[in-house]
């Protein structure tokens, strides 16, 4: 079964794929157009160069690079310092929007490239990392994060697989209340992570 971030990914480029080009005329000395370059993540924010976000399943921990310090971003502070926070390091968001179909009930939303954080009556309550732009600035303490094969991972955490879950090759990893979920993209070993997740999310099951 495919899973939901893969067909969302399928049918956002089919809405974008752009006509096939028209065949240049004779003497026509215009250049055919070439699409532009997928830009470069950000991680431009003022604290980028001295911090560092590791994924957790109560938040986002920051990590000092020169002494190794965590410091937790937990699910349930406002809005406000959970956005500064991520910003600080990742650079201004991308977008804000609004769902108010979610299973969960309506949520909020802020993006910086892969990250999104997620939020609930003014309160962060959970983040999702796709495969996307910026996602290999992100990892477990462990180091997994996105493209981290199954077998990778099964080295330093034990993997539960979410069976018949309609969101396709679902795992979690973790006990208690410092769990995180995932998605491989496919069956198997050689599989590689394709998207991470912790807290309240926006799912359809």
């Amino acid at each position: 079964m495919r899973k939901l971030a893969a067909l969302t990914i399928l049918a956002a480029l089919a809405a974008c794929k752009p006509a096939a080009d028209k065949p240049v005329a004779d003497g026509d000395d215009k250049a055919v157009p070439t699409a532009p370059a997928v830009p470069e993540a950000k991680a431009d924010g003022p604290a980028a160069a001295t911090l560092a976000v590791s994924l957790d399943g109560e938040g986002l921990r920051f990590i000092d690079k020169a002494t190794g310090k965590a410091s937790l971003l937990a699910f349930g502070v406002p809005r406000g310092q959970a956005e500064t926070a991520l910003a600080n390091v990742a650079g201004k968001e991308d977008d804000r929007s609004t769902n108010e179909e979610c299973g969960a009930g309506t949520m909020e939303f802020t993006r910086y490239d892969a990250m999104t954080l997620n939020f609930q009556g003014g309160k962060f309550v959970g983040w999702f990392l796709g495969n996307e732009n910026g996602a290999a600035s992100y990892s477990t303490m462990s180091g997994i994060g996105i493209g981290t094969t199954r077998a990778k991972a099964k080295e330093s955490v034990a993997i539960v697989d979410l069976e018949d879950s309609t969101l396709g090759e679902e795992f979690s990893i973790g006990t208690g209340d410092n769990v995180i979920g995932g998605m491989f993209a496919e069956p198997g070993d050689a599989a590689k992570i394709d998207a991470l997740f912790a807290g309240t999310n926006c799912f359809f099951r």
